[in-house]
């Protein structure tokens, strides 16, 4: 799947607490933050667990990401990724796409 790139991404190095991202765009490189619609998640080698907006990261109910994968998901309106290690300390990067 083709995406165009819309905000500034980040590379977390994952632990054993949970991290959050907060995803923006920018509207003709200007001032003008928006939230995005979309994010691209990437693991290396290592499965990470993934929720989105306010709620907490639940190793029960929350999304396995397998190691070397790449999913497109929607966001809701806080615009929020939390992640949480699921192996070892490893690599994630999240990307603010159309």
């Amino acid at each position: 799947m083709l995406t165009k790139i819309t905000g500034v991404g980040t590379v977390l190095t994952m632990s054993a607490t949970t991290q959050t991202f907060t995803a923006t765009t920018f509207s003709n490189l200007t001032v003008e933050v928006r939230a995005p619609l979309k994010v691209r998640i990437a693991t290396n080698s290592q499965p990470a667990f993934v929720s989105f907006g306010g709620r907490t990261v639940n190793t029960a109910t929350c999304i396995l990401m397998p190691s070397n994968a790449c999913e497109h998901f929607k966001l809701d309106s806080t615009s929020t990724v939390n992640v949480l290690q699921a192996g070892t300390a490893g690599l994630i990067s999240i990307t603010p796409v159309a």
